[in-house]
């Protein structure tokens, strides 16, 4: 079937406001109403509001053609009408859904197509966003047809020299019939390098068929190699064409076990991956293309090879630059069961909708090439075997081996976290206790691995949660169990690492977070002694909004973790300084365990600090660093896991670091003394991009002292105005402060901000931003 895209134009009504406009999608609305510290989804959402919303759009049809409606993404129960009619009312807002009105479809007439959605709150631990946040797509084809994800195509074998790739098709046809089925393969460059018609006889409802096709010389994908084909079909009927469809696809074996561990093309591969939520900062939810590319772009830049959709389907346009851009993907679907974690969750819905969830993720999702595994849970409360918890994981796993058996299925699993009531008998808190995976003394031998065992056995790998340390101990115990880092902190990625490294069963980590979302408020905070402390996680109070735990803040600027996971994972880095400011030397410093040290790259300090002591330290590998203040060498530091630190009496001017491995010098980087906030610079990430209204151009503010130099204590309050286009936002990465994301103002972070347009016509976009006590700065970009 043909599929096009229906997201532009769209009338929206936000029920909470009674507001009417017209939006493009995809669209959240969520992010456009005002924060309120007595929001239902409270800091588990950041404090955001929610409201029920309407999209309508009208569209004719002339009745010639079979019509799907496919939601990329509604959150949440989704009702879709057609003319008036209600066809579906689809709970989850994560996974997409096809809707025919065919039957319902007015010919030759006007049609209206509405989508209803709910705000239910608290319904997600995290911000969920509102509205149709992803894209809307139409599908069309004839009377004999192949509907949206009836195409598997899969790689029998492959090597260098020859590929053997199985065309699966279903072809739904409203009446019986002789008809040719033609379909061929087309390379990366475009060239055409298979071709196979069939003549098929096909009765009124579901045929199905299989195409096999030898490419000679196949181009392989993998994170390194992202190589694409494209498989066209083509239906005719009396020798009138009823239907085409395409399909992209990569090349490429896989296979996991414990001896060898992950193998793509036949060669280890180890995950470096980051958990990331789908939220976009000042965007909210809005999955446009752009936004998501920017994002995985980044991740990849910074060393990170595959991502974890946590703890939801992703969008179709992540898989779709995923696959272009090199990351592999586990592929989560939920992140509960039937036991609850929030009052208006999944959970209410689970029993009646977990099969169609599961087949609506992997029919679409299977077909991508980055997607190298499904996670059918994440820290799911049934984990020890409790409310048919070991029922459900083997109904899930075979759920989702009927649509796909060549991927490996999976989960997240973290410690048990239930305890017994205080005043409950001491021999039933017993009972309990004995299922964390941690003893008081350190050890690691408890019965968790047993209370998990069966939960486990249906799953062809298991993602541990924060459990690096059990890996050696359970394979000795399960010696072909295949084990994954699901989630771990980064304060633990040198060991971590380590263990991954170093036993083949254990195929790669991912990161608590790879990038900063919106949500979990306040969940990666930290505290020195004189403001209190903190013991475990927990969420933060208004005006938090962020759970600042990701590798990449809310604007995607590094932050000082991402620089050391890049050390570990690559070795050789630049050693980059960063320091803690003077007025916490020997101050006691606390955090929930998602935090990073209270560290910046600065060496900039008051006058009342010169001559006191500041750590400095640098992520690096080499054997030692040689520190340089003002040019004169102040002493020489050896790294421990992976930090070589030294005190340094404060003195302003450039302080450097030198690494050096066998006495040799490799690399160095300086740190200087700034001034007063004084100018702005923004730079553009490109200088051109469509004027679709839905390519976005990212502009990156930097504040700076007269010299130049950017200030990273600065705070200035800044404003933007845009002409040509539309200003998305200006924001910055603060996780706790009261900016209106859509005013047009923000007080700069760390000395920098980022700002966010888009535009529906071509022409020149100008940027005009202003700053208190700043001189002010333009820029133009085009927009074609």
């Amino acid at each position: 079937m043909k599929k096009i895209c229906i997201s532009k134009d769209w009338k929206f009504k936000c029920h909470a406001t009674g507001e009417e406009k017209r939006v493009d999608l995809p669209h959240d609305f969520s992010i456009e109403l005002p924060r309120n510290k007595e929001a239902l989804g409270g800091a588990s959402n950041g404090f955001f509001e929610g409201s029920d919303g309407e999209y309508i759009k009208y569209m004719e049809f002339d009745g010639s053609a079979h019509v799907i409606l496919d939601v990329d993404g509604a959150y949440m129960c989704a009702r879709v009408s057609v003319n008036n009619h209600l066809l579906l009312m689809h709970p989850y807002g994560y996974t997409p859904f096809l809707v025919d009105f065919t039957d319902k479809m007015m010919k030759n007439r006007i049609n209206r197509i509405s989508i209803h959605t709910l705000n239910l709150q608290p319904s997600t631990r995290w911000y969920s966003g509102a509205g149709v946040y992803r894209d809307v797509f139409l599908w069309t084809g004839g009377k004999v047809r192949i509907e949206p994800r009836d195409i598997f195509i899969t790689t029998k074998s492959a090597d260098e020299k020859s590929a053997t790739v199985s065309v699966a098709i279903t072809v739904t046809s409203d009446e019986d019939a002789r008809v040719s089925l033609a379909g061929g393969v087309t390379a990366p460059d475009g060239t055409k390098v298979c071709e196979d018609a069939q003549s098929l006889s096909v009765k009124k409802g579901k045929t199905q068929t299989e195409m096999v096709f030898e490419v000679e010389n196949p181009a392989l994908w993998d994170a390194d190699h992202p190589h694409l084909y494209t498989f066209e079909a083509t239906i005719t009927c009396d020798g009138v064409c009823t239907d085409t469809a395409e399909v992209t696809f990569g090349i490429r074996t896989m296979s996991v076990s414990a001896e060898h561990g992950l193998l793509v093309n036949g060669k280890q591969v180890k995950l470096r991956g980051g958990c990331i939520h789908h939220d976009h900062a000042a965007l909210g939810a809005m999955a446009l293309p752009a936004a998501e590319e920017r994002k995985l772009t980044l991740l990849k830049a910074a060393g990170f090879n595959a991502v974890r959709t946590a703890h939801y389907p992703p969008s179709l346009a992540l898989l779709e630059i995923c696959d272009r851009l090199g990351l592999y993907v586990m592929d989560e679907a939920f992140d509960m069961w039937n036991v609850p974690k929030n009052r208006m969750d999944y959970s209410l819905w689970f029993k009646d909708w977990w099969d169609r969830d599961i087949r609506d993720m992997v029919l679409r999702d299977r077909n991508h090439p980055c997607v190298i595994s499904y996670s059918v849970g994440n820290e799911i409360a049934e984990r020890d075997g409790k409310s048919d918890g070991v029922y459900w994981m083997q109904t899930l796993v075979d759920e989702v081996k009927k649509y796909d058996s060549t991927r490996p299925v999976t989960v997240g699993i973290c410690q048990i976290w239930d305890a017994p009531d205080a005043d409950a008998p001491d021999c039933y808190k017993e009972d309990y206790m004995d299922g964390f995976p941690n003893l008081g003394d350190g050890t690691i031998e408890s019965c968790w691995d047993k209370r998990t065992e069966q939960y486990i056995a249906p799953l062809d790998m298991v993602g541990y949660n924060y459990l690096y340390e059990r890996y050696e101990y359970d394979h000795e115990h399960y010696p072909d169990r295949i084990m994954w880092g699901s989630e771990t902190h980064a304060l633990n990625i040198y060991h971590s690492w380590a263990s991954v490294m170093r036993n083949n069963y254990v195929i790669g980590d991912f990161t608590w977070t790879a990038y900063d979302n919106l949500g979990e408020a306040g969940t990666g905070r930290a505290l020195w002694a004189r403001d209190g402390r903190i013991d475990g996680i927990s969420l933060a109070d208004y005006p938090w909004r962020a759970c600042y735990q990701g590798d990449f803040d809310l604007c995607g600027y590094r932050r000082p973790q991402s620089y050391f996971r890049e050390m570990v994972w690559r070795g050789d880095t630049e050693p980059r300084i960063f320091t803690t400011h003077p007025e916490h030397y020997g101050e006691e410093f606390t955090g929930t365990g998602w935090h990073w040290y209270d560290v910046h790259e600065s060496w900039t300090f008051e006058d009342q600090y010169l001559g006191k002591p500041v750590r400095a330290e640098v992520y690096t590998d080499a054997d030692e660093i040689r520190f340089l203040l003002n040019g004169k060498e102040v002493g020489v530091a050896s790294p421990k896991d992976g930090i070589a630190a030294l005190d340094i009496p404060y003195e302003k001017g450039e302080l450097t670091a030198v690494s050096y491995y066998g006495g040799v010098e490799h690399k160095r980087s300086t740190l200087r003394t700034v001034g007063a906030p004084a100018g702005i610079i923004a730079v553009a990430e490109k200088n051109e991009f469509s004027a679709d209204n839905r390519d976005l151009c990212y502009v990156q503010i930097t504040v700076l002292d007269a010299d130049g130099n950017h200030v990273t204590h600065a705070q200035n309050e800044l404003s933007c105005v845009v002409e040509g286009g539309e200003l998305l936002s200006l924001y910055c990465a603060n996780p706790a402060n009261e900016d209106d994301y859509k005013n047009g103002k923000c007080h700069a972070f760390e000395g920098r901000a980022l700002a966010v347009v888009r535009a529906c016509k071509a022409g020149d976009v100008t940027l005009t931003l202003t700053g208190e006590g700043l001189s002010g700065t333009s820029l133009t970009v085009k927009a074609r």
